[in-house]
C-alpha cells in the first residue's frame, strides 16, 4: 500500500470518527438484514437447503482504522468507511462489489439449478431423472462456494493493481424467481456486471427444456479500456460429489478427462499431482469425470479452442482420519485457462456445458470423442463393444424390462456367435489326445523319459503324420479372449445397469451381498457376493471338465494346478466388481459346459480317429511333404545339444560317442 492510500484512509478515519462521535444518532439500530428464502423445491417433493446462499456479509475493517475506533462506531458508519475503503481499491469497479444475492430457479425436463446474482455462478444442479444410492436427488454440482467458473483480471497494467474475481462482483440479473422450461423450448437467462451502459460484463445462460446441455456466452463490452487485456483468464472448479454406493469405486473411476489436439487423455484416477498439468495444445473440451456422470465444459465453435489450459485435480483430506473413503466429495477439480476477448472494444465466447449420464447414444450426439469418456476398453477391445455389445444391448433393452434377462441373452447370442472358434478348440484338443493316446507316442514316452527335446522331436514326427497341431486348439480360444474381456469393461462402466435390481442384487453395476464381515480380509474384502460365489464355482466345473479332455502329457506341476488357482484369484478380485459382471461370466461358464458336453455327445472319438489314420495315410503317400515349423525347431535344438556334447567330450581328451565319428566344429550363429 502507497503513501498516498494511507494518508487517504487515515483521513477518512478521522471523518468517520468525528461524526460518530458527535452527529451519530443516540440508539443504534440494526441493519435490516434481507427476507429471502433459504430453500429451493429440487423435483417435486425435495427439499435441498442452499448453504450460505443470502447471508450477508461480516463487516471487514478496512486497513488504516484502529480496533477501538472501529468497535465504537456505528454500522452506518462502518459500512461507510468500507464503501470507502473499496472505492479506492477496486476503483471502477466498486459499486459492484455491493449488492445482494438473488436467486434464479431453474427447471428443466433433465435437471434444477440454482443461478446466484453474485459472482452469475451456478449452484446446485440436480438431474430429475436420477437419484443417488440412498434415493436423494442426484446431484452433478452441490451448493457450495468453492464451486464456481469465474473470470479474473486486473484493473490495469500495474502490478501493484488488485485482482477483479467475478465471484465477488454482484450482477444484475435480467429475471428473478424460477424459469421453467420444457421441450423444445429455449429461454435465456442474463446477468450483467455494470460500471456504466458503455462498460460491462454479462453472462448469458441458455437453457432448453428437454436436454441434458445448457450454454453460457461470457460478453464483454468496453473492458478494454479499464483492464488489462493481457491478463484475463477463466477458473473453473468443482468438488465432484459422492452418488454411488461406494466412495473407493467412485475414486477409481473419477478423473478430470480432456480433448487435446483431436485426442482424448485424462489424468487419471489415482494422479494427485501437486502442481498443475499444463495442456502443449488446443483443447476443445474438459469434463469432470465421475463414475457414471460427467460435467463437461467445450467450445460451442469448433474453430474455437481453450487456450493455455492447465488442469489440477485433487482427493480430498478425508473428515475421518481413521477412514480414508469417509466423506461426501470424491475429487476436487480446476481448469485455468486464458480468454482473450477484452482485445477488442467488444468481444465474446460462448460454450456449451454438458452435464449429465455418461451414456454412449446421448454423448455420440454430441461427436467430438465424447463417448471415451466411457471406459469401453483399450484397442480393439472398444471396438467389441462399440460396434457388437453396446448394439446387442440396446436392442435387447427395446423389449426386455429385466436386465438380468437381458445379460443372459446377450451371454448366448455372444457364445452362439463365436461357437464356431469353440468348436474348432474342442475338434483339436480331442485330436492331440486321441494321438497321445496311440501306442506309438506312449512307448516314446517310456523310451526318451530322460530327454526332453529328443520326445518332443520324436512326438512332432507323429503328430505330423497325423494331421495334429500343438497350437491347434490354441488361436480359438485366443480369439474369443477379447469378447471376454471387452465385457469386463462393458459392464462395470454402463450406466443402464445403474441400480438395476435382478433376484438378490439390488443394483447390477455394483457388487451384490448377502452377508457384510464384521472385519475386511485382504485382497478379499469385507463382504460376501453370492454371483463371485457361483461364477467361482462355475470356472471350477468348466476347468475340471477341461482337465478330463485333455491330453495326458508330462508337465509342469505348477502349470497343472494353475487352472485350479486362476479362480480364486477371480474370486477376490471380482467380489467388489459389477454384479452384472459376475453374472454375465457365470452364465457364459455355464453356457460354455453345455457347448462342451453337447459337442462332446455329438462327435464320436471312433469316428475322428479313423478320419485322422485316413489323412495320415494320404499324406504319406506324398513324398514331397515338408516337416512341420516345430519339428524343424526340435531337430535344430538336437543338433546343437550333440555338437555341445561332443566339444565338452573334446576339451575332456575323450574319444567321440560313436567309433568312427568325426569332429566338427560348431556353427557360427548368425
Amino acid at each position: 500500500m502507497d503513501r498516498n492510500t494511507i494518508i487517504g484512509l487515515v483521513l477518512i478515519a478521522g471523518v468517520v470518527l468525528t461524526w460518530s462521535l458527535f452527529f451519530a444518532p443516540d440508539s443504534k439500530k440494526p441493519a435490516p438484514k434481507p427476507s429471502n428464502p433459504t430453500e429451493i423445491v429440487v423435483g417435486d417433493t425435495q427439499t435441498t437447503p442452499i448453504k450460505g446462499a443470502l447471508a450477508p456479509s461480516d463487516p471487514k475493517k478496512p486497513a488504516g482504522i484502529q480496533d477501538s475506533v472501529w468497535t465504537a462506531m456505528s454500522d452506518s458508519a462502518q459500512q461507510a468507511a468500507i464503501a470507502t475503503a473499496k472505492s479506492l481499491e477496486h476503483g471502477v469497479f466498486s459499486k459492484l462489489y455491493e449488492g445482494q444475492d438473488e436467486l434464479i430457479e431453474v427447471e428443466t425436463d433433465k435437471y434444477n439449478l440454482v443461478l446466484h446474482s453474485k459472482g452469475a455462478r451456478m449452484g446446485q444442479l440436480f438431474l430429475r431423472d436420477f437419484v443417488t444410492s440412498d434415493s436423494q436427488p442426484l446431484p452433478i454440482q452441490k451448493e457450495d462456494v468453492n464451486n464456481f467458473l469465474a473470470v479474473k483480471f486486473k484493473q490495469n497494467a500495474d502490478l501493484t493493481s488488485p485482482l477483479v474475481s467475478t465471484t465477488d462482483l454482484y450482477f444484475q440479473p435480467g429475471a428473478t424467481g424460477k424459469v421453467k422450461v420444457t421441450g423444445e423450448a429455449t429461454e435465456n437467462v442474463s446477468l450483467i456486471a455494470k460500471v456504466d451502459d458503455s462498460h460491462y460484463l454479462e453472462y448469458i445462460y441458455t437453457f432448453k427444456g428437454n436436454a441434458f446441455d445448457y450454454g453460457l456466452e461470457i460478453k464483454q463490452v468496453g473492458l478494454n479500456e479499464l483492464i488489462d487485456r493481457q491478463a484475463m483468464e477463466v477458473l473453473w472448479q468443482a468438488e465432484v460429489p459422492k452418488t454411488e454406493k461406494t466412495m473407493e469405486l467412485m475414486r477409481e473411476k473419477t478423473a478430470l478427462y480432456y480433448r487435446e489436439a483431436g485426442s482424448v487423455s485424462d489424468l487419471g484416477p489415482s494422479k494427485n499431482p501437486e502442481e498443475p498439468i499444463a495442456s502443449t495444445n488446443k483443447v476443445d473440451w474438459v469434463a469432470f469425470h465421475s463414475q457414471f456422470f460427467t460435467h463437461t465444459l467445450m467450445v460451442a465453435d469448433e474453430k474455437e479452442s481453450i487456450d493455455n489450459a492447465k488442469f489440477w485435480q485433487q482427493t480430498p483430506i478425508p473428515p475421518d482420519p481413521n477412514d480414508k473413503f469417509s466423506g461426501e466429495v470424491v475429487k476436487n477439480m480446476t481448469l485455468t485457462y486464458d480468454l482473450s476477448i477484452a482485445t477488442q472494444p467488444t468481444g465474446s465466447v460462448k460454450y456449451k456445458f454438458y452435464a449429465g449420464p455418461l451414456d454412449f447414444s446421448i454423448l455420440k450426439t454430441y461427436d467430438r470423442d465424447m463417448i471415451k469418456q466411457i471406459a469401453l476398453g483399450w484397442g480393439p477391445l472398444q471396438y467389441v463393444n462399440r460396434w457388437l455389445t453396446i448394439p446387442i444391448f440396446d436392442f435387447l433393452r427395446g423389449f426386455i424390462a429385466s436386465y438380468g434377462l437381458i445379460i443372459l441373452l446377450l451371454g448366448l447370442i455372444i457364445k452362439t456367435l463365436i461357437y464356431p472358434l469353440t468348436y474348432k478348440t474342442y475338434i483339436s484338443t480331442a485330436r492331440m489326445r486321441l494321438v497321445n493316446n496311440t501306442p506309438e507316442v506312449k512307448a516314446l514316452d517310456a523310451k526318451y523319459k530322460d530327454d526332453p527335446t529328443k520326445l518332443q522331436q520324436e512326438k512332432m514326427g507323429i503328430y505330423r503324420q497325423y494331421g495334429v497341431s500343438m497350437f491347434g486348439g490354441c488361436w480359438p480360444m485366443l480369439v474369443q479372449y477379447p469378447f471376454m474381456i471387452a465385457l469386463f469393461f462393458f459392464f462395470p462402466n454402463s450406466i443402464e445397469l445403474r441400480q438395476q435390481s435382478f433376484w438378490w442384487a439390488p443394483d447390477l453395476s455394483t457388487y451384490d451381498s448377502i452377508y457384510n464381515l464384521p472385519f475386511s480380509i485382504p485382497w478379499y474384502g469385507d463382504h460376501v457376493s453370492l454371483f463371485t460365489l457361483l461364477m467361482t464355482a462355475s470356472i471350477f466345473g468348466y476347468t475340471i471338465l477341461n482337465q478330463k479332455m485333455q491330453p495326458q502329457q508330462q508337465a509342469n506341476p505348477v502349470m497343472k494346478w494353475f487352472p485350479y488357482i486362476m479362480p480364486i484369484i477371480l474370486l477376490g478380485f471380482l467380489n467388489r466388481y459389477s454384479a452384472g459382471l459376475s453374472w454375465y461370466y457365470l452364465l457364459s461358464n455355464l453356457i460354455s459346459i453345455g457347448q462342451t458336453l453337447l459337442t462332446r455327445y455329438f462327435v464320436s472319438d471312433e469316428k475322428l480317429y479313423a478320419q485322422m489314420v485316413e489323412g495320415m495315410q494320404t499324406r504319406n503317400a506324398d513324398p514331397n511333404k515338408k516337416k512341420g515349423t516345430l519339428e524343424r525347431w526340435a531337430e535344430r535344438q538336437q543338433g546343437r545339444q550333440r555338437e555341445v556334447a561332443q566339444q565338452r567330450q573334446e576339451a575332456r581328451g575323450e574319444a567321440p560317442a560313436v567309433k568312427g565319428a568325426k569332429s566338427t566344429p560348431p556353427k557360427k550363429r548368425r
